[in-house]
């Protein structure tokens, strides 16, 4: 009793490239592979912005 029909759709992460499974709610969805790749992403940003890049 499931809605589980197989394999679920990958996108690519924002960092690495790898593919990243998504989950099955169509709310939400996984842009990193891992939680230290969003922190990257979101550091990276933070010091773009505080440089006005």
């Amino acid at each position: 009793m499931g809605g589980d029909e197989g394999e679920r759709p990958t996108r690519p992460c924002r960092w690495c490239d790898a593919p990243v499974v998504q989950p099955s709610s169509r709310w939400r969805r996984r842009n990193y592979c891992g939680k230290s790749h969003r922190r990257r992403f979101r550091i990276l940003r933070a010091v773009l912005e505080f440089l006005d890049w």
